[in-house]
């Protein structure tokens, strides 16, 4: 069940970061709480992933136990206008099974990589929509067992939630979503493609939006009018197509984008005084 010094630059979406001391990918809620036992025996810390989609691992890796929860550990279910996705079902492809059903309410998920487990920690959002406001249950597992969270429970804020602050791991979420006519659903959906494709370098390795919306500011245009477009560290690059994307242009190292990241942060700041702060989790060690 554990692999050890696993490379976790074959699980995230940026194709770098260094190996996880143990790294497991659980298939069942009793595998997944085994996993959380003998990381409690050992002392190791956990962190968990799914498709690896919103991170940048640093070159030294991950220490401790790293699970996965990813196309092993997704299953989906529709009651009406209810919808239980484990955390491991794509958040996109849930957008797009709330559209067969004709359920609005995730239309602006529909581009949106990653599981919707990443989804829910984050409080992913686009187009003026996220997944907060559509939570009605949260499950999760801790090394002593299973818990849940109510809608009245589960506190969120903007690209926050109260899984950040938790130690569980949430395993399958709830959504109450809303019956509308099919057909203006798959409009709106294929209209934000469109918007998507047009905008964003989905041609290239990316962790999606490097930084988080400042109040009051937009990224991508703060770091066009820095001159900063097209910048380029190693093979990280600042998206000519979208600047609020940094892309791996190929060979990029960990420590290419994290040298990028720094410099736009204190370019940002002194020609704006605006502090930038990564929509991206960072994680894991320097070698």
């Amino acid at each position: 069940m554990f692999a050890q010094n696993f490379p976790l630059s074959r699980v995230t979406s940026l194709g770098v970061g260094g190996p996880a001391d143990y790294f497991a990918r659980p298939t069942s809620t009793d595998e997944l709480i085994a996993a959380l036992r003998f990381a409690e025996e050992r002392g190791l810390e956990i962190t968990v992933l799914g498709y690896g989609t919103n991170v940048l691992v640093r070159s030294g890796g991950i220490r401790g136990l790293v699970i996965q929860l990813a196309d092993n550990f997704a299953h989906v279910s529709v009651d009406k206008a209810i919808i239980t996705a484990s955390a491991g079902c794509m958040f996109g492809s849930v957008s797009k099974l709330a559209a067969y059903h004709s359920l609005s309410g995730l239309e602006f998920a529909v581009g949106i990589p990653g599981g919707i487990g990443g989804a829910l920690f984050m409080n992913a959002g686009a187009y003026d929509g996220e997944i907060g406001p559509l939570v009605r249950r949260v499950d999760f597992v801790t090394a002593s067992g299973t818990g849940t969270w109510d809608a009245d429970e589960f506190t969120f804020s903007y690209r926050f939630s109260r899984a950040q602050q938790e130690k569980v791991v949430v395993t399958s979420v709830t959504l109450e979503l809303q019956p509308s006519n099919q057909r203006e659903i798959l409009a709106k959906m294929e209209d934000l493609q469109a918007r998507r494709r047009a905008r964003q370098p989905l041609e290239f390795p990316s962790a999606g939006s490097t930084f988080k919306r400042p109040a009051g500011h937009y990224v991508g245009p703060m770091i066009e009018q820095a001159g900063l477009k097209g910048l380029r560290i190693g093979g990280a690059e600042v998206s000519t197509k979208h600047a609020g994307f940094i892309i791996n242009r190929g060979n990029a190292t960990s420590d290419d984008f994290l040298e990028l990241i720094a410099y736009i942060q204190r370019e940002i700041k002194q020609r704006f005084d605006v502090e930038l702060e990564p929509e991206i989790r960072i994680l894991g060690c320097d070698q």
